[in-house]
């Protein structure tokens, strides 16, 4: 139930958290003469702290009385001071099992009165009123502990026109209304409070017109729990905003989601062909790839695989092609290969890190890409370029000439590989270093600003890359050349990714608004808008079925790609709140039901797609999240931070004491140490990637950070 009072919204950070005898101290500050205390009333003040014998309150009240009249302002202001005044007291009055409920609409509050302020043309008294709070310890450590960033916004904006232009106020002001949470009885003291009493009308007046309030059902949450779930932009997400149903199953019946489920088969059916003692050393010959695939796709499937999974989306649903057949036969054998020798990773037999360390790329190298296979590296530089890297021995070939390719056998089965040029007579010259500059790395050039996304293509012979000047280029990894530039976008795009059947792609931009797109076609497809926010990062679910974005509102957002069937702006299917800071990486569980973001606040948040609740917050890095991979079988979870560690966690274990009811830690903060298996540490690297192999081997891509002269400084 929500109630048009209007309402509130949590601030992130357990505002106020003090018993009633440890009041927040109010700074001092400077009013008019008009205000002043009449001299008969000083003098009687005086006289009664003197009678009590209370000296140590008499001269601060002296010095207080000194400083507080010293400097004369304008009277307008002074019912912004006493009403935020009023209410602080008030939410020291709370008992302290509901006090967090009240201290949520303190910052909203704050930052209301200040732009009131501005609009009215009271810049300096805003800027007096704006130092008056944000200076007062207690309420740093408390309110604005979790918006020093929008805080920071908003102290730059100091007249009209600034306000009127600015993205923030926008989306603070006039994208919707403040949402809060509250108990029903913490409701009714408020209302009580605010409209019966009407002793704040400049309150009362605020809250109607820029709050909306949810009444929680039952009695008030804990501080933990809503410090956690608040940090976004306006406050909470409506609880209807999340109930629409969401499909968060695998795709049924796609040849590509039978392969990934079925990799125990796949491993287990190649010791079978190879009983004669031939082992993995003997080729695969035709035959036997055929007789693979024929037991594989046409196998009769058991009453349990028949068992159909009411979260998972149709095949139907969204278009997706099906494999082609040497596609299929490819994918079966690397499989095969691969997971017949996959590592099971227990807490018992953790991973090791094979870290790749680039050097003199600081503030040079903004994104990385690795392939699926983990056989190419693409980096996007500052300077336009993208370079591709060979991470094994083998080149990186090229297709061959069409004049040569008309000479090649089609029915051959290897024609694929005959497509490319060999240029193995090439190894036998004196050209070394040369040749292996020329054929182990490859360099594209065709953008004309920073690369900010690079995404690979599960095949490898696609590479999508976004930029500053606000395009997007499908790339071949076969000839080396631009193939298409997407054009939509009107501002820089932060963020491309392909979907994981590789037909779809997303990208997200700085003009507020996500797309996708499809590889066939030059014009988007669909095209999601944030109101007033900025995209900054997305991810696509493995079911294709949706994409989840963050925002510059730290709102972590998931989107259907069904259109809507009204023919209505699409919204968001599932919204969260509870990120301090901007969110860098999102990634989903390898089953779809959870989501995991985390960023610059260094939390890592677990998210339930079944209804868009929050499952836990893990803590442990100090710095910034910039990678995050899920293991193969999504056991582990691991985290690159910029505090120069990667950790480990054991997320199946997480999740299995969250579905038994033994996850104490619901909608709370879990100690690192409860579900943290191993940390391992660089020299001084920040992790920009990490990558788990198809054999579950952990890989990690970073780029040193050469030591400050106050790190190198000797102590003395």
């Amino acid at each position: 139930t929500s109630v048009n009072l209007n309402g509130t919204n949590s601030s992130p950070s357990n505002p106020l958290n003090q018993t009633s005898q440890q009041r927040v101290s109010i700074p001092p500050r400077t009013t008019s003469h008009s205000s002043q205390i009449p001299q008969e009333d000083y003098a009687k003040i005086l006289r009664v702290l003197q009678e009590n014998n209370m000296t140590e309150s008499m001269e601060t009240f002296k010095k207080e009385y000194q400083s507080l009249f010293n400097k004369p302002i304008s009277s307008y202001s002074e019912p912004y001071f006493t009403a935020l005044d009023g209410y602080i007291a008030y939410v020291q009055d709370q008992p302290d099992t509901s006090r967090h409920e009240f201290s949520q609409l303190i910052y909203p509050l704050f930052v209301h009165m200040y732009l009131d302020l501005v609009e009215k043309d009271h810049s300096e008294e805003a800027q007096r009123f704006f130092m008056n709070y944000v200076k007062n310890t207690n309420l740093q450590a408390t309110v604005f502990a979790a918006h020093k960033d929008d805080l920071f916004r908003i102290k730059s904006l100091v007249t009209k026109e600034q306000i009127a232009q600015s993205d923030y106020v926008k989306s603070f002001r006039h994208n919707g209304r403040y949402w809060i949470k509250l108990c029903n009885a913490s409701l009714e003291l408020l209302d009580q409070f605010l409209i019966k009493q009407q002793k704040y009308p400049l309150l009362t007046k605020i809250v109607q017109a820029y709050f909306q309030l949810e009444i929680n059902d039952g009695s008030a949450r804990n501080a933990e729990t809503q410090r956690l779930l608040s940090g976004g932009r306006l406050g909470e997400i409506k609880t209807e905003d999340n109930t629409n149903r969401m499909y968060y199953g695998l795709l049924r019946d796609h040849d590509l989601t039978r392969i990934l489920q079925h990799k125990a088969l796949l491993a287990s059916s190649a010791g079978g062909d190879n009983e004669d003692g031939g082992g993995d050393d003997q080729p695969s010959t035709s035959k036997n790839r055929k007789k693979l695939k024929k037991d594989f796709f046409n196998q009769r499937q058991s009453k349990a695989s028949l068992k159909v999974d009411q979260n998972a989306p149709a095949l139907t649903r969204i278009p997706i092609p099906e494999l082609r057949e040497h596609e299929r036969t490819d994918l079966i054998n690397t499989f095969q290969e691969d997971y017949s020798r996959m590592l099971k990773i227990t807490p018992d037999n953790l991973p090791s890190c094979c870290y790749y360390t680039l050097l003199n790329g600081y503030l040079e190298i903004n994104c990385l890409e690795i392939s699926e296979d983990s056989t190419l590296l693409a980096i996007g530089g500052k300077n336009s370029s993208i370079y591709v890297y060979s991470l094994n021995r083998k080149k990186l070939v090229t297709m061959k000439l069409p004049s040569e390719l008309e000479r090649l056998d089609k029915s051959n089965e290897h024609i694929y590989e005959q497509m490319m040029t060999n240029d193995d007579s090439k190894d036998n010259t004196n050209s070394n270093q040369d040749s292996d500059i020329l054929y182990n790395q490859r360099t594209l050039c065709g953008h004309t600003g920073p690369i900010y996304g690079l995404s690979m293509s599960r095949e490898k012979w696609f590479l999508l890359s976004c930029s500053e000047d606000s395009t997007i280029r499908l790339w071949s990894l076969l000839t080396w050349s631009c193939l298409i530039t997407f054009r939509g976008h009107t501002q820089p795009v932060f963020d491309v990714q392909f979907g994981p059947f590789g037909h779809y792609f997303a990208s997200c931009s700085l003009d507020k608004t996500a797309r996708l797109w499809c590889i066939e076609h030059a014009q988007t497809l669909r095209i999601y808008t944030d109101g007033c926010n900025d995209m900054e990062a997305l991810c696509f679910h493995p079911n294709s079925n949706y994409i989840a974005t963050s925002s510059s509102d730290r709102i972590v957002k998931i989107w259907d790609l069904l259109e809507s069937k009204d023919g209505q702006p699409l919204k968001p299917l599932r919204q969260m709140s509870g990120h301090k800071l901007n969110v860098c990486i999102m990634k989903f569980s390898r089953d779809g039901r959870y989501l995991i973001s985390t960023g610059y606040d260094r939390q890592i948040m677990i998210w339930d797609c079944s209804n868009g609740s929050l499952v836990t917050c893990l803590l442990g890095h100090s710095d910034a999240i910039f990678s995050m991979d899920l293991s193969r079988d999504g056991s582990i979870l691991c985290t690159g931070s910029a505090d120069f560690s990667i950790r480990i966690w054991n997320f199946s274990q997480l999740i299995k004491d969250k579905d038994d009811g033994k996850l104490e830690t619901v909608q709370r903060v879990t100690p690192s140490a409860k579900y943290e298996l191993v940390t391992y540490r660089t020299k001084r690297t920040s992790t920009t990637l990490i990558h788990f192999t198809r054999r579950n081997l952990l890989l990690g891509f970073g780029v040193f950070i050469p030591p400050t002269e106050s790190t190198t400084k000797p102590l003395t």
